[in-house]
């Protein structure tokens, strides 16, 4: 027996373009959904055993903080209640540094280090952040399980980082802003080699939609309207912080940041794309292992579903 992981997706209107298709490109096993969904979300639904272990594993789609929390090796680490307080650094470019701690349940709390390539979105770029949790708990009492869920949590957490905004807006949409994100999707059709009629739908949908916030004066975010930090470690895989904006604070310095060209911001993003992909062959490779032990053939097939 094999397992067949469905990966379904619908256009992420946060932004309105479908630029992060053309970033899957870098795994082998996303490349036939990046070249023929128009949509910049996956999500596994379910395993071959029939359980639902359902996880948003490229963009949120939510207005606000999630609750989705599954501490498998898996799947993402998401430690909402138990973060006590940290901060993070992305004064150097490139590069996120910083300390979190975390409440453990029956034992000390766990200082953990941030060593990440990376930079935060636009609204918080060049800066720090410092993370707040007034009544931090363990995760595992509401779960019912033993233990703290920050168990073989490394103290080390040495990666990529991922998508990290504070949540702030840039301000409204403008027509400028509008030609700068066009620019950035041009790039990306480019290395799809989607030519002819269809780069011509989809610089219109993606255009006609721009309009619409323009002219609604919509606030344009970088990437969510809510505090969202996530990173990929070495070792412990995704970690993801969805807060609320009272659990993080910029700190006030005056930051000269370089403005990035579209084509910067693509490779921005191709770089989280990446660390996203190798998370999901990981994930799927485990997925496989297990279909063995239970008498499957290992053979894992992703299937896209529109």
């Amino acid at each position: 027996m094999s397992c067949r992981v469905l990966l379904s997706g619908s256009l992420f209107e946060k932004r309105g373009e479908m630029k992060l298709m053309a970033l899957f490109s870098t795994s082998s096993l996303l490349h036939d959904a990046a070249s023929s969904a128009q949509n910049d979300i996956i999500k596994i639904k379910g395993s071959c055993r029939h359980t639902q272990i359902s996880s948003l594993l490229i963009r949120r789609a939510h207005d606000g903080p999630g609750l989705i929390i599954n501490n498998t090796t898996r799947m993402a680490h998401r430690p909402y209640e138990n973060l006590i307080d940290g901060e993070l650094d992305n004064r150097v470019p490139g590069n996120v540094t910083g300390f979190i701690r975390f409440f453990r349940r029956g034992k000390e709390p766990l200082k953990v280090i941030l060593v990440l390539k990376g930079d935060f979105h636009e609204d918080i770029r060049g800066k720090r952040i410092r993370l707040n949790n007034p009544q931090p708990s363990d995760r595992n009492e509401q779960l019912g399980r033993e233990g703290t869920y920050m168990e073989r949590f490394s103290v080390k957490q040495r990666g990529n980082a991922g998508d990290i905004t504070a949540g702030l807006s840039l301000g409204a949409w403008t027509p400028e802003l509008a030609q700068r994100l066009m620019a950035e999707n041009e790039l990306i059709w480019d290395g799809l080699l989607v030519t002819g009629a269809d780069r011509e739908k989809r610089r219109n949908d993606v255009a006609e939609w721009y309009q619409r916030q323009i002219d609604a004066n919509e606030l344009f975010y970088p990437y969510v309207a809510y505090p969202y930090i996530e990173w990929y470690s070495d070792v412990n895989g995704r970690v993801v912080l969805e807060l609320d904006p009272s659990q993080v604070e910029v700190l006030d310095e005056i930051v000269s940041v370089k403005e990035k060209t579209p084509a910067e911001f693509v490779k921005d993003e191709r770089k989280r794309s990446e660390a996203m992909g190798t998370y999901i062959s990981g994930m799927l490779e485990q997925l496989s292992t297990e279909n063995r032990e239970e008498g499957g053939d290992g053979q894992v097939s992703a299937v896209v579903i529109h």
